[in-house]
């Protein structure tokens, strides 16, 4: 299809999606969520750190290229690798010396909800999902605040041995300190000095620094845990994140295997009396790798249905599961990684035991599904078409309250570089007799052991903000397959 025809196909599966969004009984979100400070850094801000730190100190820890964040250096060490590559990229630190460091000399420019799991509840709040159901283990009250307040959004608890949903604002606890990550935005084209080491950042980006202290469990009380599959009867789906934030070893002697234990038992409680409910992890980046591989191996696979990643996110899931050639050609950047990406994903759907697999990348979505998917691709497209709808209405607003906002996203035109990519995957499918260019047009295709639903996305060149954007993809790709699903029920 020509971009005009692709412009049409999303009118109406963004208008389709929206009008079946009600047949969504239900959706439970956990486990990620707190507060983001967010800075949009410049030039001459990242100029006066470097002097304030010493380029020296700071180009010897990016050769060391730290894998969390214990002080400063350490910081700015990252944000330089984030910049000069153009990737996003989220770092943990287990310390609250840097946030004190970071109010003192850089300040953020605003704060809202952040976490995986806190905005998507937000999002499919304001889309008007019914029974939004989210759970965050640290409710603190600052963290509460940042929730929307709708009707629709929910908090369990459990009060005289009776599940309740409340409002988040009536649910947290008094006395749980707040969880802050900083996210540091940045734009291409900026300059970068240090000692004579010069580069303009090839694009928009961001660094996370996800703050990760001592207290912090991916848990659920047991007399929650008990009530899961009563609050499981009300809902036709679930969407998992976090799994980030386990750590290898705890000072208590307990380790990360005890953790995916737990992360294990909740899904298998939520399925006990909904056993073919559709459960969603989002990956996101993870630098360690056994705590990444226990994730996708004892979590991920057989548990779940569903996996959303971005291009990084593949790479690094494949390097741990042994496929380390394709790892390597995704992380290329050439014209091939789009085929690397393809294949990826089949070795993820195939090696993970799931339905489905989505990867968003910058200008198109691949989104592979096993033979048995209760959904045909067309329909499969329309949800990755809303999607997209979605994070370029979120790209270009910063926000999404309502459906009217949503539909914002319309106005952004699909991305010519994107739909151009797709060309080379196209030479290589009908090469290799998976389809024929014919089939390839439409973007759904029917491989022998799979289909595959590619699509040109819409991409904002100036986003006003680029936090939460694969978030919003996953998300929404994800309730837009409930509402269809439910449909033709």
């Amino acid at each position: 299809m020509e971009i005009d025809e692709w412009e049409k196909l999303y009118s109406e599966s963004f208008s389709n999606i929206s009008g079946l969004l009600k047949n969504i009984n239900g959706v439970f979100v956990a486990y990620n969520s707190n507060v983001d400070a967010i800075k949009h850094i410049r030039e001459h801000e990242v100029k006066r750190l470097i002097n304030l730190l010493g380029c020296r100190n700071v180009q010897q820890r990016i050769l060391d290229y730290p894998r969390d964040i214990k002080d400063p250096v350490d910081f700015m060490a990252r944000l330089i690798i984030a910049m000069r590559d153009g990737k996003a990229a989220e770092v943990p630190t287990y310390t609250t010396d840097l946030h004190d460091w970071l109010m003192d000399n850089l300040v953020f420019d605003k704060a809202r909800i952040g976490g995986q799991a806190g905005i998507i509840s937000n999002l499919l709040a304001s889309l008007d999902v019914k029974d939004v159901i989210t759970y965050v283990p640290w409710l603190s009250r600052e963290q509460a605040e940042y929730f929307v307040d709708k009707p629709n959004l929910k908090y369990p608890v459990v009060e005289d041995g009776t599940l309740i949903l409340k409002s988040p604002k009536d649910a947290y606890e008094p006395e749980q300190k707040a969880k802050i990550n900083w996210i540091i935005e940045f734009s291409k084209g900026t300059k970068v000095d240090c000692s004579g080491d010069v580069f303009s950042v090839p694009r928009d980006n961001r660094l996370i620094v996800s703050s990760r202290p001592k207290w912090l469990r991916i848990d659920m009380p047991n007399y929650l845990y008990e009530h899961l599959p009563e609050l499981s009867k009300g809902i036709d789906g679930a969407i998992l994140a976090g799994y980030q934030m386990i750590k290898e070893n705890y000072d208590d002697g307990s380790d990360c295997h005890n953790y995916v234990e737990k992360a294990v038992n909740v899904i298998e409680k939520l399925k006990e009396t909904n056993p073919k409910m559709r459960i969603h992890v989002e990956f996101t980046s993870i630098q360690n790798k056994v705590i990444r591989k226990a994730i996708l191996t004892e979590i991920v696979s057989r548990h779940v249905t569903s996996l959303g990643l971005d291009t990084v996110e593949v790479a690094n899931a494949l390097n741990v599961l042994g496929y380390e050639e394709i790892a390597y050609a995704v992380m290329e950047k050439d014209e091939k990684s789009i085929i690397s990406l393809y294949e990826g994903a089949v070795k993820l759907l195939c090696e993970l035991d799931l339905e489905r697999v989505h990867i968003h990348s910058l200008g198109f979505y691949i989104c592979v599904a096993s033979k048995d998917y209760p959904l045909d691709v067309e329909s499969h497209r329309q949800s990755l078409l809303f999607a997209s709808t979605l994070a370029a209405a979120q790209a270009s607003l910063g926000d999404i309250n309502n459906m009217e906002d949503a539909s914002a996203g319309l106005q952004v035109p699909v991305y010519d570089q994107g739909y151009e990519d797709l060309k080379q995957l196209e030479k290589y499918l009908v090469r290799r007799s998976i389809c024929s260019a014919k089939d390839f047009e439409d973007g759904c295709i029917h491989a022998s052991t799979h289909n595959l639903i590619i699509v040109p996305s819409k991409v904002v060149k100036e986003p006003v903000a680029t936090v939460g954007i694969g978030d919003t993809i996953s998300a929404g790709a994800f309730v837009a397959i409930l509402a269809k699903i439910n449909e033709n029920l």
